[in-house]
């Protein structure tokens, strides 16, 4: 993340912010002469992944000659522009006329490419959108988004992973502007979903699973990091253990361990962790994240899949290597192989061996 940030910074410094913004700026010159060049000089993005970062900049500018953009935010200082309410009413805007899907698209690089360098010169004091739920506009959403069975590839699973796990979810989350919700609430939010996807994306266990999960079930078994899934809270009410495939998530569920004081569950309500997070708030959570992490990470299928892709993910992945006994044992499939209980690590044994052949090869 350091490393990052870092190339963030050379990166503004090379667009040519070389004086101070100020908060009386106008928002659009900060756009044209910090964001777009950002967007247009990276060298880690692809042309066709610079077009669609491009087009959101120009919905939030107001450049749309279907619709006139009321809300649109050309003309504002940064300080008006910086407010919850004039990026909600831009965003809301957008959904109304583009759809929820072009909406999102628009918040996750509003964050990214105009809020946060704004956050890092010190010119606004965190980003306003950060941990907030948008009740955004609908009714150009004529069917429901199909999920399931879709896989990201390989590289953009290493992508995220190599992110989440440097991650500092505090950055840029700002004071909330009212209500009981604290900011340390907030940011505990968005780490449970940090957490929740590292356990998911490397050990496949569905967030049901996760979500219910307590410190009691993280452990050694049979000398073996493990998480023990209890039948009563398996989809297919068949307890087993799933073993961690990467030491480097151990440190950071093991880091996550000690600020919980292992009290309550692993991912617990942001308010109290001894007390269970609430499915619809933990299921919100998830798509506000994976449509930040989408942008960030350049991974477009999060934008509309959730927590179930790194099922299909592993499965992928561990498809030619990995014997469908080891790999049903290991998801916790239904299946005639299953058992009462899969508490013999040897069952799962070609999982972790090619997960440790996996890790030697992306070191070389």
């Amino acid at each position: 993340m350091r490393a990052r940030a870092r190339e963030a910074a050379r990166e503004l410094l090379a667009t040519g912010q070389g004086a101070e913004w100020k908060t009386s700026d106008d928002i659009g010159a900060f756009i044209e002469q910090i964001s777009r060049p950002m967007i247009i000089e990276s060298s880690s993005l692809r042309d066709s992944t610079k077009v669609r970062y491009l087009q959101p900049l120009d919905l939030i500018l107001g450049r749309c000659g279907r619709h006139p953009r009321k809300a649109a935010l050309a003309g504002m200082p940064i300080v008006t522009a910086g407010t919850y309410s004039k990026l909600h009413a831009c965003l809301q805007d957008i959904a109304r006329t583009h759809g929820i899907g072009t909406a999102d698209h628009a918040r996750a690089v509003l964050s990214k490419y105009i809020l946060r360098p704004l956050v890092r010169e010190g010119v606004l004091s965190g980003n306003p959108l950060a941990g907030e739920r948008l009740d955004l506009d609908r009714s150009l959403t004529s069917a429901k988004v199909s999920r399931g069975g879709v896989a990201i590839d390989a590289a953009a699973h290493e992508r995220l992973l190599v992110g989440l796990l440097a991650m500092d979810t505090a950055e840029g989350v700002a004071a909330p502007r009212r209500g009981p919700v604290t900011r340390e609430a907030r940011v505990a939010r968005r780490e449970n979903v940090r957490i929740a996807t590292l356990i998911q994306m490397t050990m496949g266990l569905r967030i049901t699973e996760v979500r219910t999960l307590t410190w009691d079930r993280v452990r050694k078994v049979q000398g073996s990091p493990s998480i023990a899934v209890p039948s009563e809270i398996a989809k297919n009410h068949t307890s087993r253990v799933v073993p961690f495939l990467d030491p480097r998530v151990i440190e950071v569920v093991e880091a996550h361990r000690q600020v919980c004081e292992g009290i309550g569950y692993v991912i617990g309500s942001p308010a109290d962790r001894k007390k269970l997070w609430d499915k619809d708030n933990a299921q919100k959570a998830i798509a506000e994240l994976y449509k930040e992490w989408a942008v960030e990470y350049e991974i477009p299928e999060l934008m509309t899949e959730r927590s179930h892709v790194w099922r299909a993910t592993l499965n992928m992945m561990y498809l030619d290597r990995v014997p469908k006994v080891a790999r049903t044992a290991f998801f916790g499939h239904t299946a005639a192989v299953s058992r009462e209980h899969y508490t013999d690590l040897a069952q799962v044994g070609p999982m972790l061996l090619e997960a440790q052949r996996r890790r030697a090869e992306s070191t070389h």
